[in-house]
């Protein structure tokens, strides 16, 4: 159990257990001459154990207790551990000396208004939810629920999750124009072929001003294996962005980055005097990678359940086998990148924690 390892972990630095009378309360204190410094975590795995009142009604009490046996220095830190974030976030008092951990996902969040660190404990949890989540341990193993199955209409279901409106409307145009022209009978050769129906071909955009190329060479792809390793990386990426972007922003930085890397790819050529024909969505989708690099960065290395870890190493290794393969647009695909990141740094902006109301 997560809490019971970070507990473990506090106690070896110093911290002392101190027993509570109420259950899925867990609190622990560390003494110096007159200061204390106070953690308390509440296990709340539904997200609806504790009222918005009892938060507020434990620190107050906490803060007057400590006072009266005679400590000048109260630092306390709430850390409510749930599988359901959302219901959790409404009823947040939203304190600056509040954090939540995310059991499902294993994440800790700490948002602007919030403590940055208490005591240096924020990298020994982090460090912690790593290690569980290199460990690849389950979320039942993990966390045992104090009621069966709570429901709540604010969680996504496994559809909504992989199946975003935008981002599955763009796989399931790339498959039906990836059917259509396959399905052409068609007795000219591959490059003619897909020349006949918008792909990227630079002497075609400078001379015939066929500027239409670089929006319609992201929806062709060379074979079955091109089409397909292109919308798996779009399937596990693109949600992401569209929930963190927005429909209309993802589909400008998808759209964008798409034009920008069909650009890059078009000068490259141009500069080199060499008439290669591009197709595909790579450039595109390397745009939505970028932007959700951007997007960990700015969110403090985490954007739902990908890490700046996850993300850089994933981009270095796409980026490492463009190189090292025959075939591959890398222009496009660095064009895409950078793209990205740039759309991503004008549209995106981060969502502010929405101030509870006060009476």
């Amino acid at each position: 159990m997560i809490i019971d390892r970070i507990r473990s972990k506090l106690l070896q630095r110093g911290f002392k257990e101190v027993q509570v009378n109420a259950d899925g309360i867990y609190l622990l204190s560390y003494n110096a001459g007159q200061e204390v410094n106070v953690i308390v975590f509440f296990d709340c795995p539904g997200g609806l154990e504790f009222t918005t009142e009892q938060y507020k009604n434990i620190r107050d009490q906490l803060q007057r207790n400590y006072s009266q046996r005679g400590f000048t220095g109260i630092r306390i830190q709430l850390i409510i551990c749930t599988n359901h974030i959302e219901a959790v976030r409404r009823l947040q008092p939203g304190e600056s000396n509040e954090w939540l951990l995310d059991m499902k996902n294993l994440r800790l969040i700490i948002y602007e208004n919030q403590n940055p660190d208490f005591m240096g404990i924020r990298n020994e949890i982090e460090e912690i939810l790593l290690s569980a989540q290199v460990s690849n341990l389950g979320e039942e193993s993990l966390h045992t629920p104090l009621y069966e199955k709570p429901v709540y209409p604010e969680n996504r279901s496994l559809w909504s999750r992989y199946f975003s409106k935008c981002n599955t409307f763009l796989i399931l145009i790339n498959v039906l124009v990836f059917l259509f022209v396959e399905g052409k009978d068609n007795t000219s050769i591959a490059t003619n072929k897909v020349l006949d129906f918008g792909a990227l071909y630079w002497p075609a955009i400078r001379y015939n001003y066929e500027y239409y190329r670089l929006f319609t060479y992201m929806f062709l792809h060379g074979g079955i294996e091109h089409l397909g390793n292109n919308m798996i990386v779009l399937l596990i990426i693109g949600d992401n962005l569209e929930r963190a972007a927005g429909k209309f922003k993802y589909l400008l930085i998808y759209f964008g980055s798409g034009v920008i890397a069909g650009i890059v790819s078009m000068s490259y050529n141009m500069l080199n005097n060499t008439n290669t024909v591009s197709i595909g969505a790579s450039g595109a989708i390397f745009g939505v990678v970028g932007a959700v690099a951007y997007i960990v960065v700015v969110n403090k290395g985490r954007l739902e359940d990908i890490s700046t870890r996850q993300i850089a190493l994933f981009v270095v290794f796409s980026l490492y086998g463009g190189l090292t393969s025959q075939g591959v647009d890398n222009a496009a695909h660095i064009g895409g990148l950078a793209g990205g990141i740039l759309l991503a740094a004008i549209f995106y902006r981060k969502q502010k924690k929405r101030e509870p109301e006060r009476g």
